[in-house]
């Protein structure tokens, strides 16, 4: 993940990548699929993501990315706005169960599925 400054998302991230960099022939595919099963649990799991319109819901990007490490992947929404959203913690949405830091809280919960996604695509 990109350096966002925010800092709870950031210290979420850090520790994932952490865990992420020690898992030994990992493939661009888990990553991808470990994304999209954050994506997906988003949707579902309080705080979901905010909608009004749909854009936000439908700006979730997943890019590919060289790192020092080999690769990687950079998520996220592209929406001009998802930085508000995502940090507007006083925000009543109108979408029952969306709320602010639904990235930040669906990484948090899914560290350790995120982890076992990546480790289940490992090229040998």
């Amino acid at each position: 993940m990109a350096n966002t400054g925010i800092i709870g998302i950031e210290k979420v991230s850090a520790n994932l990548n952490k865990q992420l960099v020690k898992i030994k022939g990992q493939s661009l595919a888990g990553l991808i699929k470990a994304a999209a099963y954050l994506r997906v649990d988003m949707e579902k799991t309080p705080p979901i993501v905010p909608a009004d319109t749909g854009n936000l819901r439908q700006s979730w990007t997943v890019i590919p990315n060289k790192t020092a490490e080999g690769f990687g992947v950079i998520f996220g929404f592209t929406a001009n706005y998802a930085f508000w959203v995502h940090e507007n913690v006083g925000a009543h949405f109108k979408r029952p169960g969306s709320g602010a830091k639904f990235l930040e809280k669906a990484l948090e919960r899914n560290h350790d599925e995120i982890l076992r996604i990546v480790q289940q695509n490992v090229k040998l």
